[in-house]
């Protein structure tokens, strides 16, 4: 699986180990640029960039709203987004950061997002990255500790050294801590969320969740660091005054984290009971989570309590979300029919399973047998590592295509591994993944069914039913097709394996000129069968995305599912708020009221064609007529326009987040 680590070892050795920097308080920043520049061609040549307009937009405005504080104006501060999975982030100093997509796919806000670059942000701006520790630190962070106990990595002994100093210093880190902390809160997020990151964090570790493994190996544990971090006058609760917690609240409301801020209103109300303003935010944060009649007393008592200002907005509020529920009439359907496709859809999930199990087991078999293939063919890389590389020489392109095929395996390897994992299984005790979200689904969407009468909550969803049972056929599909897709891919890369082994092989017997470059003659013979397993690798490559792209559209029908199943479209007031995190998160509040019930869509379709609409420079209008016209769920609507499916997932997430989020049932261990 670090096969392509090992691959580009043949440059990055030569090129970070041919010099030590000098201390940092002799390097000056046009020399640190300079460095980090020359560093990034490294990363850029073992990772894929991703491009994706939606993903790219929102990191930014979040980095540069944490840059708007930094101290050190004269750093040129960039971010990219990596193709890779596991969650991680880093820095090569210079201002030049980069954050994985598995990361995006793992933050649960724009503030979670924000402590996490201004801890990268921390770095630089303590010059962490031009001591001759962290300049090792870097080679850990290209190559992940794990390559260093692999017998090919050894072969390049300034590795093995490396690895030994490559460990993040505490204090370093502490300081990125802190230093993040400050600079997130100056630019006006919420500082919590660098302590409910990390929580997150600490949560998935529990939970053994692989895609983890990298961030812990580069940066220390979390229970010490989150001591420190409440610790820090942002955090102190002795020194934190109940005025500060409510700014904090209304921030976490202003930017539609409802969840959230619903949580620290009953913080600010518990110290104090008689404050008027949280009163009346807490029961507009009630209405946008669904609890209507909590939401009326609270904000009948803000008005009972509060000055003319706050009793006129509190009796608007209420008489509006009267008026709103009155326009909705609820009235019980006839339940037979779709207790009858309830049991349809239920069979028919027992038998996709049996389906996606016998594909799962064969993805898994595949994945042992072909791991063990790659280490077998990464004994036979020469070490290249103490010659000086012309550039633009044969060694060179020789170089720049094992990059290549080091990220194609990688991308076979890697996604097709995080598909056949990531379906999952019912296997009892063992239940995870996508199949056991969809039984999940499944059962939530069944308990009304068997209610009589039928919560109001619950009748306002009924409508939907069908479309979004249809939607879990449409998500069975996806998955088979994706694990499907990551078996054809294994196959190709096992095949091509053999085709690099021909290459390696050859390579090892090469001569080297005068002039320190493989030999014209051994460059003539060595081309052709560089260029049949770069062919290959790049086809298997090429299944492994499609799998990744296939698996991420079944993940995000099952959270457009999650959206509706949420009751946002009920009353009109609550859609409302559904439209407000939209604005905020995608800069267009998707369809209206009217609109979605004309064009009989659920909430969480309003939501994915509001998506797509930023995605793809359109419109939510023109995404719902495009729909109709070509008979396509906005979820494939999406796909047909090449937009990137972890996009669609991520944000859809983020969404559902607003309205359910809570730290503190993974603190709980629930």
């Amino acid at each position: 699986m670090f096969f392509r680590r090992f691959l580009h070892s043949l440059l990055i050795v030569a090129m970070l180990c041919a010099t030590v920097p000098a201390p940092s308080n002799a390097m000056s920043t046009a020399a640190e640029v300079l460095q980090a520049k020359e560093t990034e061609k490294s990363v850029l040549s073992q990772y894929n960039v991703v491009s994706d307009p939606l993903l790219n937009a929102w990191v930014n405005e979040v980095a540069n709203r944490d840059w708007s504080q930094v101290s050190r104006k004269d750093l040129p501060y960039n971010i990219k987004i990596l193709d890779a999975a596991d969650i991680n982030s880093f820095t090569i100093g210079g201002g030049y950061v980069y954050v994985n997509e598995g990361l995006l796919d793992f933050v649960q806000s724009d503030d979670e997002l924000a402590g996490v670059i201004g801890h990268e942000t921390g770095h630089n701006e303590r010059r962490h990255t031009v001591t001759l520790p962290a300049k090792a630190q870097i080679l850990d962070l290209l190559f992940g500790v794990a390559s260093l106990f692999s017998p090919f990595i050894y072969r390049f002994g300034q590795l093995a050294e490396a690895g030994i100093i490559a460990k993040a210093q505490r204090s370093d880190e502490l300081q990125a801590d802190q230093y993040g902390l400050q600079l997130m809160t100056r630019a006006g997020y919420d500082p919590e969320a660098m302590v409910s990151f990390m929580n997150h964090m600490g949560a998935a570790e529990a939970d053994h969740d692989s895609l983890v493994d990298k961030y812990f190996a580069d940066h220390p544990g979390f229970p010490d660091r989150v001591s420190h971090l409440v610790g820090y006058y942002e955090l102190d609760p002795t020194k934190r005054t109940n005025d500060q917690l409510l700014a904090e609240s209304l921030h976490d409301q202003q930017t539609a984290r409802y969840n959230i801020a619903a949580m620290k209103f009953s913080r600010v109300l518990k110290a104090d009971p008689s404050n008027t303003i949280a009163l009346l935010h807490e029961g507009e944060a009630q209405l946008a989570l669904g609890q209507t009649e909590k939401s009326q007393q609270t904000l009948a008592e803000a008005a009972a309590k509060g000055t003319a200002e706050t009793r006129t907005t509190a009796l608007s509020n209420i008489a509006a979300l009267r008026e709103s529920q009155a326009k909705f009439t609820l009235t019980k359907p006839n339940l037979a029919p779709l207790r009858q496709e309830m049991a349809d859809t239920q069979a028919r999930e027992t038998q996709a399973v049996a389906a996606l199990q016998t594909r799962r087991d064969a993805g898994k078999d595949l994945i042992k047998s072909l791991d063990t293939r790659i280490q077998n063919v990464s004994y036979g890389v020469p070490d290249l590592s103490r010659i000086q590389i012309r550039p633009g020489g044969r060694l060179d392109a020789i170089i720049k295509n094992l990059n290549a095929m080091g990220r194609s395996i990688d991308a076979s390897f890697g996604k097709s591994s995080r598909v056949i994992g990531g379906v999952g299984s019912l296997e009892r005790n063992k239940e995870s993944g996508l199949v056991k979200e969809n039984d999940e689904i499944l059962h939530e969407l069944a308990a009304p069914l068997a209610l009589d009468p039928v919560p109001a909550q619950s009748l306002s969803l009924l409508p939907y039913y069908p479309r979004m049972l249809d939607d879990m056929a449409l998500t069975d599909g996806d998955m088979i097709r994706a694990l499907d897709a990551s078996r054809s891919s294994l196959a190709l890369c096992d095949v091509s394996l053999g085709d690099l082994n021909d290459f390696i092989q050859r390579l090892a017997r090469a001569n080297f000129d005068y002039a320190g470059d493989i030999s014209a003659q051994d460059y003539t013979a060595i081309v052709p069968l560089m260029q049949k397993a770069a062919d290959g690798l790049s086809r298997a490559a090429i299944a492994g995305s499609q799998a990744e792209q296939l698996y991420n559209l079944a993940r995000s029908r099952q959270l457009q599912t999650r959206i509706t199943m949420l009751g946002v479209g009920y009353p009109e007031d609550r859609f409302g708020t559904l439209q407000n995190a939209l604005q905020l998160r995608v800069k267009n509040n998707g369809l209206s009221y009217e609109t979605m019930q004309h064009d009989d869509l659920s909430p969480g379709e309003v939501v994915a064609a509001s998506i797509v609409a930023a995605d793809t420079n359109s419109t939510p209008e023109s995404i719902v007529e495009e729909s109709k016209a070509t008979g396509r769920r906005i979820v494939d609507v999406a796909n047909a326009r090449g937009m990137r499916s972890e996009a669609l997932e991520i944000f859809l997430g983020l969404v559902y987040l607003d309205y359910t989020d809570d730290p503190l049932k993974e603190s709980r261990g629930h």
